[in-house]
């Protein structure tokens, strides 16, 4: 028999219902309700830290997974928020309970559902949790439009442009509060005003992005601007001011806005809560009902006409996608693993179309990203005629394993140096353990003979001070022992990797001919780590 313990916490509190608590209370609820419990296998699954919102837990779907294997007779929780708060969440885990015939118990509740009464409540308590759940979404975002309405910054990095100052004061009860409003930091705020009025002028996120990348102008935390970065901040409330556009541009997005339109006087910027979310994607944004749209405590930097043209710019350009300017080149085969000696990237670029190799391919060439972003200032290399350096990869890893060559010698030659460190590796593994199974004799023998003396005390203390050692000297041992373990099975994985990479090898010389582009290119990715092109010499490095 088997049963299945789930506990599950969002936060640590330090009140009573602890993940640890949680299991000792259903444990001692198994050993004295359920029959035969002394003889039965107890797993238990804990998700510290996760929300009941959903089924997203990694130790419930493992729990899941066993259950749907049929090797569960009871599932056993301190309560049955504790599965989920989602009602349909929890009428899919009673129905696939009851139909393989597991017990369901909630000490907390009593559930029993092996009586038709017994589901009745169990539904009835889940509609009650997913209640609960949605009363509590419900005031977190009451008090999101609470902090709103007061302009103030709620933490986290603060925007380019501003820094976050705290503010305290003292409550009616006496009590120290500290809150925290944006103040702008007018060298930062230069950049911002710059890529408003470049993105009007131009319409150009890469435009932005080379002209930064070329002056070695980088993000407040050292970083490049990207485009996604820039249009971040194009797209980000904080710099549009709390005007009558303004307010318009986000009534009509169907944003929930937290302030009268008579407050939208231009004096103020604005400040947003919930736009963006991290519960799948990090900073992904949600739908714009979901936005809170409040006045803050911030001068405003762009004025709510231009944000407004801006997202109206962003949004007619969305269509071309962040790779519009990318050649799409159906040649190239060492897209993604030609690199400039600079560091950068390697894309293609196709000649005019009248120009063709000889085997009828449109002729391409590499040129270096960085190059070409920076127009040469920041990178010479050469750009490299692209067939012609297709055929020579290709055809020196092909060279690779023909018959004279020294490659599978070579990969035989580190396989079998391998296979003998692993075994050396594996020989002071075994010695360890001897020692150690010999120490815990020694221990035993000692216990035994504490256990059949009736010797003084001095006697008592010399015996538990020798099992003292003894138990160090084992300690020791079995860190050395995993320590040399972990290493073998490093050196095993590792002596694999000569092996597969002459299968490679092999097999891409076999069927080259016969392969298309891009299954030529998987083929490289498999087998290639990267070139590098140092403008006269490509240099090739092997997984």
């Amino acid at each position: 028999m088997r049963i299945f313990i789930y506990s599950r916490k969002s936060k640590w509190t330090g009140r009573g219902e602890s993940v640890e608590n949680q299991l000792v209370m259903c444990r001692e609820y198994v050993e004295n309700y359920i029959e035969d419990a002394d003889q039965a296998e107890i797993l238990e699954f804990e998700d510290e830290g996760y929300s009941g919102k959903d089924t997203k837990r990694p130790q419930f779907r493992k729990m899941m997974e066993r259950i749907d294997q049929g090797e569960c007779d009871y599932l056993v929780c301190y309560k049955l928020d504790r599965l989920g708060r989602n009602i349909a969440d929890i009428a899919n885990l009673v129905e696939k309970l009851d139909k393989k015939n597991i017990f369901f118990i909630s000490i907390k509740e009593r559930f029993d559902t092996t009586t038709p009464i017994g589901k009745a409540m169990l539904y009835f308590a889940g509609v009650l949790a997913q209640m609960e759940r949605e009363q509590i979404a419900e005031r977190v975002r009451d008090n999101m439009i609470l902090l709103a309405r007061k302009g103030r910054w709620l933490g986290g990095n603060t925007p380019l442009g501003f820094r976050a100052q705290s503010e305290a004061k003292v409550t009616v009860s006496g009590k120290r509060k500290t809150s925290f409003r944006l103040v702008p930091d007018e060298e930062e705020l230069k950049t911002v005003r710059f890529i408003f009025s470049e993105y009007l002028e131009k319409q150009s996120l890469t435009g932005i992005s080379d002209y930064f990348l070329t002056h070695n102008i980088l993000t407040k935390r050292g970083k490049k601007y990207t485009v996604i970065t820039i249009r971040d901040i194009l797209t980000n409330p904080v710099y549009c001011t709390a005007d009558q556009e303004g307010y318009d541009y986000f009534w009509n997005l169907g944003c929930q806005v937290c302030m009268e339109e008579e407050e939208a006087d231009g004096q103020y910027g604005l400040i947003s809560y919930g736009k963006t979310s991290s519960a799948e994607y990090k900073s992904k944004d949600t739908e714009p009902e979901k936005w809170i749209i409040a006045r803050g405590r911030h001068e405003g930097i762009i004025s709510g006409k231009d944000f407004a043209r801006a997202q109206l710019l962003l949004k007619n350009n969305k269509g071309k996608g962040d790779g519009w300017r990318k050649p799409h080149n159906s040649v190239a085969l060492l897209s993604g693993l030609l690199y400039c000696s600079c560091g950068h990237a390697m894309r293609p670029k196709y000649y005019d179309a009248r120009q063709v190799s000889e085997k009828g391919e449109r002729r391409f060439s590499y040129l270096c990203e960085y190059k070409d972003a920076t127009h040469g200032k920041k990178c010479a290399a050469e750009n490299v005629q692209g067939n012609t350096l297709d055929d020579l990869v290709c055809r020196d890893l092909l060279s690779y394993m023909d018959e004279n060559a020294s490659v599978p010698a070579m990969l035989e030659k580190i396989k079998n140096a391998m296979d003998d460190t692993r075994g050396e590796t594996e020989n002071a593994a075994d010695v360890l353990e001897e020692e150690i199974r010999k120490r815990k004799t020694e221990i035993q023998n000692l216990v035994g003979a504490l256990a059949r003396s009736s010797g003084s005390e001095a006697f008592v203390c010399e015996i538990e001070g020798q099992v003292q050692k003894l138990n160090e000297a084992c300690a020791a041992l079995e860190k050395e022992k995993a320590v040399q373990q972990e290493k073998g099975q490093s050196v095993r994985n590792d002596a694999l990797q000569p092996a597969i990479l002459a299968e490679q090898l092999s097999s891409f010389k076999n069927c080259f001919d016969t392969l298309s582009v891009p299954e030529k290119r998987e083929y490289l990715r498999l087998i290639l780590e990267k070139v590098i092109w140092d403008g006269e010499v490509a240099h090739i490095f092997l997984q």
